[in-house]
């Protein structure tokens, strides 16, 4: 340790997860330059050195959330709560979403409804929604996050009318007299162009979410959104400069917006804002909702292709079995000049197919936070063959397939801690099981979830200080821990009861 000068910062008297073990962690100019004995770390300390008691709680390399959807997560903070256990009934449904205040932009919002046996047993309509008010607009997000229902009003607010065609990539659902029933598929991005939001709206949501991320120890995200281009980059650029999102960030680029990106002089890999916010993967999405693969799978090898010519990586969406398949084999005939191919969810997977994604040598990001909080919904919606194979990241790892964790907020809450124990345990959150092969334990999950996160002198000072220890409390309490302090790029950015 000889020769360390001017640390920023000590935790002492904790539990550091490396493979020697150790009590202390100095950090200097965010970066991890020692890592020991108490004894040996404070002598490192100065007068300038903060120094941190841990209280024997453990220190754990920094989270990384590998997907999710940022602005869509924040949007939630400022939307009614339409999810089941809050409003089980239609009925309820309007008089949750009839209390709520209009934004900013007039919109009544909500989100979380469910059209599960368990939860509404139908989608809701413009009639339902008509019910909460006929004069403002009103939007309800489905909870997969791939749909939502407007009123007339807001049906109107955006043109949508019946002789209106569908918009590329989307679906305007009609009743059987050709009529918009206000379900909307797949156009959120749509939707987003038509209707305006205020930055400060943007802005002090996100604040709270990024709170939230870093209240479960979170120090990295990916934002996966499909319609991400060159505004979404500088709008992610000022509210990183600004430090409303301390975590550092990796946009997805959609890949509808590529050009766009290239013509801004941007490409995979590059940073801005002293590191914190890089340009991430191209985003494709595959999806068989409809019954048929969108894009033809042909289409999707050109779209690799081209995403591949223009020297960026795909990430490519693909939840149910027939897209994980086309995805597995479009990537094996295109393999990327350039980092490493993504699969994000692999929902239905089962022996066979995932033999298919291990040859084609991508990374998957399977959502294992869905067993935890919609575990309860797959034991009465998915046959006995499919639920052992569903997000299925332990046989993943064990076929030798990259994997990292990411949750896809807002379709279910960040915590990565209900994640990692449904990846070991593949229990719901109620405990009953699904079956399938989980992780063989704590310690390998967690890597899973943190990256290159690596509590090592020379490595990002990224890391957290949680309790109870996850190493040693049971995996049915293992949802429940929370970080006492998070420390991004060597900055403490959350601290609380220590």
């Amino acid at each position: 340790m000889d020769g360390i000068l001017a640390v920023d910062l000590i935790l002492r008297n904790g539990i550091v997860d490396t493979p020697a073990g150790g009590d202390a962690v100095a950090i200097a100019g965010g970066l991890i330059v020692a890592v020991g004995m108490d004894s040996e770390v404070m002598q490192l300390a100065d007068a300038g050195t903060q120094v941190i008691d841990c209280a024997r709680r453990a220190v754990v390399p920094g989270i990384v959330d590998a997907h999710c959807h940022l602005f869509a997560a924040a949007a939630t903070l400022n939307s009614a709560d339409c999810r089941p256990t809050t409003a089980p009934d239609i009925a309820t449904v309007v008089s949750v979403l009839r209390e709520a205040a209009p934004r900013p932009d007039g919109w009544i919002r909500g989100y979380g409804y469910d059209d599960s046996p368990l939860g509404l047993g139908r989608h809701l309509t413009r009639r339902d929604l008509d019910a909460v008010a006929t004069e403002r607009p009103v939007r309800v997000e489905h909870r997969s996050g791939h749909a939502c229902v407007l009123n007339s009003a807001g049906l109107a607010a955006v043109g949508i009318g019946r002789d209106m065609p569908d918009p590329p990539g989307g679906v305007i659902v009609r009743d059987d007299a050709g009529v918009p029933t206000g379900l909307l598929l797949e156009l959120n991005g749509w939707l987003r162009e038509r209707i305006a939001t205020q930055p400060a709206a943007h802005t002090a949501a996100l604040r709270r979410f990024a709170q939230r991320l870093l209240e479960y120890g979170i120090t990295a995200v990916t934002d996966a959104g499909p319609e991400n281009g060159i505004q979404r980059w500088r709008t992610f650029s000022e509210i990183v400069a600004a430090g409303v999102l301390p975590q550092r960030v990796t946009m997805m680029a959609g890949y509808s917006h590529l050009k766009e990106m290239r013509d801004a002089g941007l490409g995979y890999g590059d940073t801005v804002c002293n590191g914190m916010l890089t340009v991430g993967h191209a985003k494709i999405m595959l999806t068989a909702s409809s019954g048929r693969l969108h894009p033809h799978p042909d289409e999707l090898s050109e779209m690799v292709a081209m995403a591949h010519g223009m020297s960026y990586p795909v990430a490519i969406h693909a939840v149910e079995q027939d897209a994980v398949i086309a995805a597995a084999l479009a990537l094996t005939d295109h393999p990327t000049p350039v980092g490493q191919d993504r699969i994000e969810h692999c929902g239905e997977c089962p022996p066979d197919v995932a033999e298919l994604v291990a040859q084609s040598g991508v990374l998957v990001v399977p959502n294992t936070g869905f067993l935890h909080y919609d575990g309860e919904r797959y034991l009465h919606t998915v046959s006995d063959e499919l639920l052992p194979h569903l997000y299925p990241a332990g046989a993943l790892d064990a076929l030798g397939v990259p994997v990292a964790l990411g949750s896809d907020a807002p379709v279910v809450d960040p915590n990565p801690w209900a994640a990692m124990a449904a990846a070991v345990t593949r229990r719901t959150a109620a405990g009953a099981p699904i079956g399938g092969i989980g992780f063989p334990s704590m310690a390998h999950v967690l890597e899973m979830h943190t990256g290159a996160n690596h509590i090592e002198p020379g490595c990002p000072a990224d890391l957290a200080v949680v309790e109870p220890d996850p190493f040693s409390t049971s995996l049915a309490d293992l949802p429940a821990v929370r970080a006492a302090l998070t420390v991004v790029a060597g900055r403490v950015a959350w601290r609380s009861g220590i």
